[in-house]
């Protein structure tokens, strides 16, 4: 009498060979775009003519080979008056003054109360490398879309 093999013996080796391939697909993807450098600062500048919302905080990350550059933060509404759709308009220096990265984006949440605070996310190319970027400064730009 011939014996029939549970399911779960048979599917071992696939199961197996899933999970190879899944992690060497994953361990390529994380080497493919490496992050080259990640800062961490609170030094930014309003511009004089932008609405009173200042950054608490942001990061960049350079990342693909530092062709691209991620700026995230925080943003803190200092008028004694609420703000709608505000655009944000960030220009990242390095220590000598040379331009980093451009970008434009808006504040989230869409309604900014006084005291409130948002956050904003910019993805652009990297105008250079930024050597001495811990060092350099974000200036911004705030106004309503209005």
């Amino acid at each position: 009498m011939k014996r029939i093999r549970p399911a779960c013996f048979i599917l071992r080796p696939v199961r197996a060979a899933a999970l190879i391939s899944a992690l060497i697909l994953i361990l390529a993807c994380s080497h493919s775009q490496p992050e080259v450098m990640t800062h961490t600062s609170h030094w930014a500048v309003r511009a004089p003519e932008s609405l009173a919302i200042d950054v608490v905080g942001y990061t960049w990350t350079f990342f693909n080979n530092g062709r691209h550059i991620r700026i995230v933060g925080q943003v803190r509404n200092n008028s004694d008056q609420a703000h709608q759709s505000v655009t944000f308009e960030l220009t990242l220096t390095d220590e000598r003054g040379d331009v980093v990265a451009r970008g434009q984006t808006l504040i989230f949440p869409a309604y900014l109360r006084p005291g409130g605070e948002g956050t904003f996310e910019v993805v652009s190319m990297a105008a250079s490398t930024g050597r001495n970027l811990p060092a350099g400064r974000l200036l911004t730009t705030a106004r309503t879309i209005n």
